[in-house]
């Protein structure tokens, strides 16, 4: 996640909400400078409702009542899951906040950063509050509800369930990423699972496979899930369970596992990397490495990105455009299909209003008949929508389409009509959009979830992917269908006829995945993929010579594949796999003439142990007939006979054999209600018309009286069902805090701060107290913030004391101390996720006070100071800066004079920073500042020096603070380093800074010592800056001639920068220039990052 990301106004993480508390006070005036970072933007007003469960408190808004019900039904599924897994109760309700689709889920005021495509939920820790969107596709939902729960589970296990009981009972366990996603992972899963062996097959194959303590990212939830799969099979999984307990009795994560399985972390890492070698590298004999049998179009080692993806063909078979982030950010190229050499980029994504974010998991893209444009979906301004882009003349149009999500697109071949999957509230549907006539059609509507359409070759058929079973006829469809009990685990392949609207199912494949569905020319041979042997391959169906439709694999890939995409003739095939840990592109020529020496691929090891899995686990099996395989895509009216029906044919594999047995014996629909009413349950009963719903028993919440928590008396109707209340504001703390020091100035400081806020984030008081000696010598403030609209709104009201000693006269200090009493407005208002405009009007009334010399009168002056400010952010983080991109901040503010005494003036101050990266972790970084005042009592700016300088030194030698408004708008240019703080000041000043970053060292671990530095970072640089009132003099000529600087500031140097016990240090070593020579150095050390 990008680490600036923020909504305008300051929304708290663990470490924001305290620096936010310790904002408030720290300032030198009430005025704050606009902060960098990309914005979270409310395009929606939500109205939330909820229903309450035995344990959970489901929150919804306004279409999301369907929703809701299915979250409660297996949100309580999956806790009992989890407590009978890891055998312990929770003691706290879990809120979890639904959102109808993912565009909508960004927009959360529960946590601060945006959550990009990537992120399929979330849980926090102030109220251990699940946040969770529906992105399309029932079974994601339910893996992301287990999944998310398991931290929550996790939360009320050892933290009992918020922040502030890990503060107030000093608990100082923690997890590592791989411990708490690879839990998650293994338990929503029920173990291992097809798409995580895959990656695993891929990363020890290929030896990046990390040890535990270096695993990160994504592969902490691959290789975490792994490991824990890996224990459960060799320990048992009721080890996992006894695990957690121990690690909660003992309150460490490596006692745990020592008292569990009698070795440590390390010993059982080494033991799994063992497995993992012994698992996959025999598939080396019997399977084949993706680039032995295609052609690599795309490398993402050479390249850099790890994503290249969504290939999609041209007519004429000449080119293809996919999406790749080779240059970090997600965009949009047109290559060769002979040999991947890039022609062009068409679209830049991720960094502007129009494509915000382009969808790489469900990717749309898809070529016009003629070759010319590109269909593609993108999110902008809270939704998605569809842009033709014309490659040629590099400009595009909307079409008049918004959905909260639109995936998987595809062009007729036969006109201008386009089929895509759009995402509206509970449900994903198949649509057809009339480019010239401007006419949406949908082809389905039902709760099923829908992917991948591809077109027939006469436009006739639109092929697709569904959950939906037998579900083909809208009228055979339960008026009040519960999705809860259905089981929507697999998907097949479906055709539905554009006109007649008859649909057709083509697979049966209960237990395995078939998609992207592509025809050959003449319409008599198809080409898909399936992962029914446990490894994602393509398959040909064709007749054979007497006529009978067979299925066999024309890959024998142990690399995953993905994404067909087929030239119109046939005779070029692109499709995506999994490469050395990236995605890239690759294609066969005459796919369809290609074969192997095998009829039928070999089952991997897991697929052979699934059922086992899910039994440990707990999952809900049809145990009569879990394995299955499809007979492949059954005889249709694109293989030129009409009169040929759609039969299925389940399957299993013989456990002695190994040999895939074909059965054909096909239940009927009576018999897989049965079966359903048998793992499901029959006791739920739905009105799908109204907003209420009858819970079963086991989670309406009557039965349990031993944790009041739990003892609901107000959740159901008379008539059982559930009751839908209205959400009410109510605050409840997020951190309650508060210490004491001692300390040789102040002597003993109370320290006390409390955030609290209402459960959705829309609402926030930050509340923090600085008791010294007496109220005028403490800090205290009080902020409030609204945040539920697009315009985030927040007044603060504040008193500081500062105290100031400098020198009153040559011979004498004095100590000095500001009184500032104030309260400031503020309103923000985001354009789009890019660019915001900010506004502030602070008043405060500052006092000055001799404390050394009480005869001296005091001062005060009353200060009213308005300010607007524009600023844009699309930058891409690195580890702890920007690495490309642009920022600016452009702020406008004033101070009327308010009397004779008052203090006018009018500022403009700019900010412009540009990061070009050069290479993977080299950055060029530009940055101009600059700032101008003007009227009878002008900004003082003063420059030289860094931010936060440890060692540092003025020059001449004191604050340069003279009164009142030198300590309210005196104002620092930095950095300048080479330099004193103030060696130049004046009422206009202008920086520039060159730097090229580095890295420096990647890891270095000092032998047995615990300590040790990752990621650090070298740094050359360039500044050069002035500062002046009136008359500017850069240089200027000595008596003998030479030309030296005079009002000019260059300074030139190296430095670094790197993480120390938990602190970033920056440690810096600048030569000042005068154009003739260079200065001794000097030597800085700092805190913090670099800009």
């Amino acid at each position: 996640m990008n680490p600036k990301t923020n909504k305008s106004m300051p929304k708290y993480g663990i470490l924001s909400r305290i620096c936010i508390i310790f904002a408030l006070t720290i300032f030198i005036s009430g005025v704050s400078n606009a902060q960098f970072g990309q914005n979270k933007v409310q395009y929606k007003k939500f109205n939330w409702q909820f229903i309450q469960t035995k344990h959970f408190d489901i929150y919804f808004h306004q279409g999301g009542d369907y929703l809701a019900k299915f979250a409660a039904h297996e949100a309580e599924e999956a806790l009992s899951n989890l407590t009978e897994n890891i055998d312990y109760e929770i003691s706290n309700r879990v809120p979890l906040i639904i959102f109808n689709s993912h565009n909508e889920f960004q927009q959360n005021n529960v946590i601060d950063e945006f959550l990009p495509e990537g992120v399929g939920g979330v849980t926090e820790l102030f109220k251990n509050r699940v946040v969770i969107p529906f992105e399309g596709e029932y079974e994601k939902f339910r893996h992301v509800i287990h999944h998310e729960l398991l931290h929550a589970f996790m939360n009320d296990m050892y933290y009992g369930g918020s922040i502030q009981n890990i503060i107030s009972r000093n608990i100082t366990l923690s997890f590592p990423l791989w411990f708490s996603e690879g839990m998650a992972e293994v338990q929503s899963r029920f173990g291992l699972d097809k798409q995580t062996d895959m990656f695993m097959r891929d990363a020890t194959i290929h030896n990046y496979v990390p040890p535990l303590d270096y695993m990160g990212g994504y592969f902490a939830y691959r290789g975490g899930q792994s490991f824990f799969a890996f224990l459960a099979d060799t320990y048992g999984e009721e080890k996992l369970g006894i695990l957690m307990n121990n690690v909660k009795t003992f309150g460490d994560v490596e006692m745990g596992f020592k008292e569990t399985f009698k070795v440590g972390i390390t010993e059982l890492d080494e033991k799994w990397q063992r497995y993992l070698k012994k698992t996959y590298w025999p598939d080396l004999k019997i399977r084949e490495d993706v680039r032995d049998f295609a052609k690599q179009l795309t490398n993402h080692e050479l390249d850099g990105g790890n994503y290249n993806v969504a290939p999609t063909i041209s007519p004429d078979g000449e080119k293809f455009a996919f999406i790749s982030n080779k240059d970090d950010l997600f965009d949009i190229y047109i290559a060769k299909t002979k040999n991947g050499e890039i022609i062009k980029k068409v679209i830049e994504g991720n960094n502007s209003t129009d494509f915000e974010e382009l969808h790489i998991l469900t990717p749309g893209l898809a070529w016009s008949k003629d070759g010319r444009k590109l269909a593609l979906s993108a999110k902008s301004h809270g939704q998605d929508l569809i842009y033709i882009v014309d490659i040629y003349e590099e400009d595009w149009t909307e079409l008049p389409v918004r959905f909260e999500s639109i995936n998987y697109m595809s062009w007729s071949p036969s006109g201008n009509v386009i089929a895509f999957i759009g995402t509206k509230a509970d449900r994903s549907d198949l649509y057809l959009y009339d480019i010239p006539l401007k006419k949406l059609t949908p082809l389905t509507n039902d709760f099923f979830s829908d992917m991948n359409p591809t077109w027939s070759l006469d436009g006739k058929t639109v092929f697709f992917t569904s959950d939906r079973g037998d579900y083909i006829e809208p009228n055979k469809i339960p008026t009040d269908f519960k999705m809860w009990e259905y089981d929507f685990s697999g998907s097949d392949y479906y055709g539905i006829d554009v006109q007649s609207r008859e649909m057709t199912r083509y697979s049966n494949s209960k237990d395995s995945k078939e998609g992207y569905v592509q025809i050959s020319a003449d319409g008599k041979k198809i080409l898909y993929v399936s992962d029914i042997n446990g490894i994602s391959n393509i398959y040909l169906r064709e007749r054979d010579s007497t006529g009978k439709t067979t299925d066999r694999p024309i890959t024998n890939s142990m690399n995953p594949i993905d994404q067909l995409s087929m030239s119109k003739d046939g005779k070029k095939l692109l499709f995506v796999s999994l490469n050395k840990g990236g995605y890239d592109i690759f294609s066969i020529d005459n796919p369809f003439e290609r074969k192997l020496e095998i009829e039928s691929l070999q089952p991997t090891e897991f697929v052979l142990d699934m059922r086992d899995y899910a039994l440990k686990f707990g999952k809900p099996i049809d145990s009569s007939s879990f394995s299955s395989l499809s007979k492949g895509l059954q005889d249709s009216k694109f293989l030129n006979d009409s009169t040929l029906t759609a039969e299925t044919y389940p399957s299993k594999i013989d456990s002695a054999t190994g040999n895939i047995i074909v059965s054909d014996v096909i239940p009927s629909t009576d018999e897989k209600v049965n079966e359903n009413e048998k793992y499901y349950g029959e006791d739920v009963k739905v009105d799908l018309g109204q907003t209420t719903l009858k819970p079963p028993d086991n989670i309406a919440g009557n039965r349990s009286l031993q944790n009041p928590n739990f003892s609901l008396l107000d959740n159901v109707n008379p008539d059982g069902s559930f009751k839908v209340k209205n959400y009410k504001v109510k605050f409840t703390p997020d951190l309650v805090y508060g210490n004491a020091a001692y300390t040789s100035f102040y002597g003993f400081q109370g320290l006390a701060q409390i955030a609290l806020s209402d459960l959705l984030g829309d609402h926030r008081i930050v509340i923090q107290t600085s008791m010294v000696i007496d109220l005028k010598n403490s800090d205290y403030a009080v902020g409030y913030y609204y945040l539920p609209k697009r315009t985030d709104y927040g007044i603060y009201l504040f008193h500081t004391a500062r105290f100031v000693s400098y020198a009153a006269t040559p011979f004498t200090n004095f100590l000095y101390r500001y009184r500032t009493i104030g309260g400031t407005l503020s309103a923000s208002y985001p354009i789009s996720r890019f660019k915001r405009i900010d506004a502030q009007l602070t008043g405060e009334y500052i006092t000055q006070e001799n404390l050394d010399y009480t005869l001296e009168p005091s001062q005060s002056k009353t200060l009213f100071i308005p300010s607007l400010s524009l600023i844009h952010d699309n930058t891409l983080f690195g580890y702890t800066a920007p690495i490309s991109g642009t920022r600016y901040n452009f702020t406008l503010m004033a101070s009327p004079k308010l009397g004779a005494d008052g203090i006018g003036f009018g500022s403009l101050l700019g900010d412009l920073r540009t990061y070009m990266k050069l290479g993977d972790g080299y950055t060029f970084v530009t940055r101009l500042t600059g700032g101008a005042s003007f009227g009878p009592n002008p900004q003082r700016f003063f420059i030289g020096g860094m931010s936060n300088w440890i060692n540092y030194d003025y020059e001449n030698s004191t604050i340069p603070i003279e009164d009142i408004q030198d300590f309210a708008f005196s104002s620092p240019g930095l950095p300048l380093r080479g330099f004193n703080y103030d060696r130049l000041s004046g009422s206009k000043y202008a920086i520039m800074n060159l730097e090229l970053r580095f890295p420096l060292l990647r890891y270095l671990v000092f032998g047995a010592l615990p300590l040790g530095f990752a990621n650090v970072e070298g740094v050359a640089f360039l500044d050069a800056g002035t500062a002046w009132s009136d008359d500017l003099e850069l240089t200027t000529t000595l008596p003998n001639g030479t030309e030296v600087t005079k009002d000019l500031l260059v300074g030139t140097g190296l430095g670094a920068r790197i993480n120390l016990l938990g602190f970033p240090f920056m440690f810096d070593v600048a030569w000042s220039y005068n154009m003739q020579k260079f200065s001794a150095p000097k030597y800085y050390i700092s805190l913090g990052y670099n800009f």
